[in-house]
C-alpha cells in the first residue's frame, strides 16, 4: 500500500483533519483548561498545533481535495449505526440479565465492551472499528440464543453484525495508519502519535465539559468529523 492509498483513505485523511480542528479548539480554550492539568499550558497547546499543521503540510498536501465524499459518508453512517446498535444492545442486555452478573461480566469482556466501549462512545472511531471486529469474531449461536430468549430483538444484534461486516472494507485504512511495515513508516508513526495525543486531550476535555454540550462536542471526534 503506498502513500497515495493512505491519503485517499477517508479514515486517514479525515482523522488528521479532525486532529487539526481539535488542536485549534484546545489552543483557543487553553487558559481555562490549563487549570485542570499541570502539563497543559499555552506553550504546549501551541506546540501541538505546530506539530499537526507541519505533519499535514508534509504528508497531506491535497487535504480535502482527495477525500471521496461518497465513501466518507458511507463510512460515517456505518460508524454511527454501529455505535447506536452497540449502545442499545448493552442497555437491553443490562436490563434482561440484571440478575445474572456473571453472564453480564463475561459477555461484556468477550464482546469487547470492557476494552473499547468507553473510548468508542467518546468518538474514537478507531476503537469503534476494533470493537465491531472483536464483537463479530466472538459472537456465536449460543450467545445469540441466550440473548433472544429474553426481550432483546434479533434486529439489534443483526445490526451490529451487519455494521461489523461492512466496516471491514475500510480496515486497510486503519492498518495503514497503525502498521510499521507499510511504506511510509514515518508518516504513519507521526499520524498515530498525533491521534493518540489528541485522544488523550479529548478524554479529559470531554469530562471537563460534561455539562457544556457545545464545548464538549468540539472535542468529540465523531462530531468534528461530521462538520469537516
Amino acid at each position: 500500500m503506498n502513500m497515495e492509498t493512505m491519503t485517499v483513505c477517508p479514515t486517514s485523511t479525515v482523522t488528521i483533519l479532525a486532529c487539526q480542528h481539535i488542536a485549534k479548539t484546545f489552543r483557543e480554550n487553553i487558559y481555562e483548561l490549563s487549570r485542570i492539568r499541570k502539563d497543559w499550558d499555552p506553550g504546549y497547546a501551541t506546540s501541538i498545533n505546530v506539530w499537526v499543521n507541519d505533519t499535514i503540510e508534509k504528508y497531506y498536501p491535497d487535504r480535502k481535495e482527495v477525500i471521496d465524499n461518497e465513501k466518507f459518508e458511507e463510512w460515517h453512517e456505518l460508524m454511527v449505526a454501529g455505535m447506536q446498535a452497540l449502545k442499545v444492545l448493552r442497555a437491553s442486555i443490562k436490563v434482561d440479565f440484571k440478575g445474572d452478573k456473571q453472564f453480564l461480566k463475561s459477555f461484556f469482556e468477550k464482546m469487547g465492551y470492557v476494552e473499547f466501549f468507553s473510548d468508542a462512545k467518546n468518538g474514537d472511531h478507531r476503537s469503534l472499528c476494533k470493537f465491531l471486529k472483536v464483537f463479530a469474531s466472538n459472537f456465536n449461536d449460543e450467545i445469540r440464543r441466550k440473548i433472544v430468549s429474553k426481550n432483546t430483538s434479533e434486529v439489534v444484534i443483526q445490526k451490529v453484525l451487519d455494521c461489523a461486516s461492512k466496516i471491514e472494507k475500510f480496515g486497510a485504512c486503519f492498518e495503514t495508519m497503525e502498521s510499521d511495515t507499510e511504506l511510509n513508516t514515518y508518516a504513519q508513526k507521526e499520524v498515530s502519535e498525533i491521534y493518540s495525543t489528541i485522544q488523550d486531550i479529548c478524554r479529559i476535555a470531554m469530562a471537563y465539559y460534561q455539562f457544556d454540550p457545545v464545548k464538549r462536542d468540539l472535542f468529540n471526534f465523531y462530531k468534528v468529523l461530521v462538520n469537516l
